[in-house]
């Protein structure tokens, strides 16, 4: 669990994960939490269902770098937002976020909070070196959340932006 200045940041277990596609708000439920405006979309949905819950099956996964990160707005007591990394660091000791923001909350500074408050833990595993991050050339908010977070833009390819956040 990660504390930022108005977020506490969760990572999901997998019966958690189970919960989050059935998308009636059981989550919430489970969690104590109101229902509010977590959207379950594409590609978010495929990626858990094809990726995260095979490979936190898995025991030789660490599952925090698997797993869907929630923030939850404390005195809304509701989700904002929600991350994941996109596996264990390589060899490079490098790690790969992806991030969104439900609609009815963007603009709010949510994104900008966990990705910062996700960068702090990320800072503190040994074998984390750097994290890196894409955006397509268009998405120029999500720029702007990298930008505010610290990271600098290192690549282009074809319409993706790719940026990076020095650990060490």
């Amino acid at each position: 669990m990660i504390e930022t200045q108005r977020l506490t940041i969760v990572p999901l277990t997998l019966k958690q994960l189970y919960l989050y596609i059935v998308d009636t708000h059981q989550l919430e439920e489970a969690m104590g939490l109101k229902t509010g405006c977590r959207e379950l979309v594409e590609p978010v949905l495929s990626i858990i269902i094809h990726f995260t819950i095979p490979r936190l099956k898995d025991p030789t996964n660490d599952p925090l770098y698997h797993t869907l990160w929630m923030a939850i707005d404390r005195e809304k007591q509701q989700f904002v937002a929600e991350a994941k990394f996109k596996g264990e660091p390589d060899e490079t000791g490098t790690i790969e976020i992806g991030y969104g923001t439900y609609s009815a909350v963007h603009r709010q500074g949510y994104m900008t909070e966990m990705v910062g408050g996700l960068l702090k833990w990320a800072g503190e595993q040994p074998d984390v070196q750097r994290v890196v991050a894409d955006t397509e050339a268009g998405n120029v908010a999500s720029q702007k959340v990298l930008e505010k977070s610290g990271f600098r833009l290192f690549d282009q390819i074809e319409d993706m932006l790719w940026w990076e956040y020095p650990i060490r």
